[in-house]
């Protein structure tokens, strides 16, 4: 089969916030952390994942099942759960979390790839740092301020186990969409480094700074999943 044959019609384009959340619920993993060592460092608020899953799939089952696609970008900016921080009760404490324009991103590329005839209903998105810094700027600098003091990396050595946990199969594709701030490189070089294996998609120049799914312009953003579901055709679909 040919590309074009391959492609999907582009409805997946015009899918809206209510229509994605009829079909896809988001969890996340929230948690705070003291970061900085020294006297008077801030409790950082921090999430660690997230998961995009079918409506109505039970939270065992989200945590518990392989995902169809991992995802790898910036950080989780201004996410938060829509309720309580912290589920005890819950696996792996993951609770209802806020969709935002991004992750609407991703939800409309599983239903482009379910359009090629793939299985994809389930991506789990980590990010450089867990820190939920809403600002670009102010994440560059936190990441300047803290230094080697780096565990709210899930690349960083101190959680090493954790990563090789989501990352040790070399069976699912990773998406690196970080950006292009090169302030960002040392972590990218670590993801990278940690995807090793995995069939990698994304949009990048030099194999280390990768398009962000969400791009200023609605022209752009679709650009983007237009790139990507060709991507993804030209892996997967023969």
């Amino acid at each position: 089969m040919t590309r074009s044959a391959a492609s999907p019609p582009q409805d997946y384009l015009r899918l809206s916030a209510p229509e994605l959340l009829g079909e896809f619920a988001v969890y996340g993993h929230y948690y705070q952390a003291y970061i900085g060592l020294e006297p008077g460092a801030p409790l950082e608020a921090l999430r660690s994942r997230l998961e995009i899953a079918p409506r109505g799939w039970s939270l065992t089952d989200v945590d518990a099942r392989e995902a169809d696609l991992l995802v790898i970008m910036m950080n989780p900016g201004a996410s938060k759960p829509l309720g309580t921080l912290w589920d005890g009760d819950a696996p792996a404490g993951l609770v209802a979390a806020q969709p935002d324009r991004t992750q609407y991103q991703i939800m409309r590329l599983l239903r482009a790839a379910q359009a090629l005839g793939l299985g994809w209903r389930h991506a789990r998105v980590f990010n450089l740092s867990d820190l939920r810094t809403p600002k670009s700027a102010e994440m560059i600098a936190k990441l300047n301020l803290y230094g080697d003091q780096d565990r709210h990396s899930l690349f960083s050595d101190a959680r090493h186990t954790e990563c090789q946990r989501w990352f040790g199969s070399h069976a699912t594709p990773v998406l690196c969409a970080w950006g292009m701030h090169p302030g960002l490189s040392g972590l990218a070089a670590r993801a990278v480094r940690a995807a090793a294996g995995h069939p990698l998609l994304g949009l990048s120049v030099d194999g280390l700074r990768y398009r962000h799914p969400l791009p200023q312009t609605q022209n752009l953003q679709h650009q983007w999943l237009r790139a990507m579901v060709d991507q993804i055709a030209a892996h997967y679909i023969r």
